[in-house]
């Protein structure tokens, strides 16, 4: 399972990416709750960003369109490192399957 940012963490399974929220139990212990379902990487990262900014407005935190707009470009951002990171893999992968690497 991979952190997003804040309580939002990525996890997968062999159909989906699995968007979860973490928050802590009575009993003090650390428990995931699934928010999402995604077939696609990109659309989980979209969707942690709108819940950031939903729950930013939700909890009186962004009361100002300027406010909003900087957090949507802060999370964007911190989305889009997340992406790069990985995007050696990913364009490697984009060559291979283009050269016919892949299953039939």
């Amino acid at each position: 399972m991979l952190k997003i940012f804040d309580n939002y963490y990525l996890d997968a399974n062999s159909v989906c990416y699995l968007l979860k929220k973490a928050h802590v139990k009575g009993d003090g212990k650390l428990e995931y709750d699934v928010c999402t379902y995604h077939t696609r990487l990109e659309e989980a990262l979209a969707e942690v960003v709108r819940r950031g900014l939903r729950e930013g407005v939700a909890s009186g935190e962004l009361t100002e369109w300027e406010q909003l707009c900087g957090e949507l470009r802060r999370l964007k951002s911190e989305v889009q490192e997340l992406l790069e990171s990985i995007s050696p893999a990913e364009k490697a992968l984009d060559l291979a399957v283009k050269n016919g690497n892949n299953c039939a």
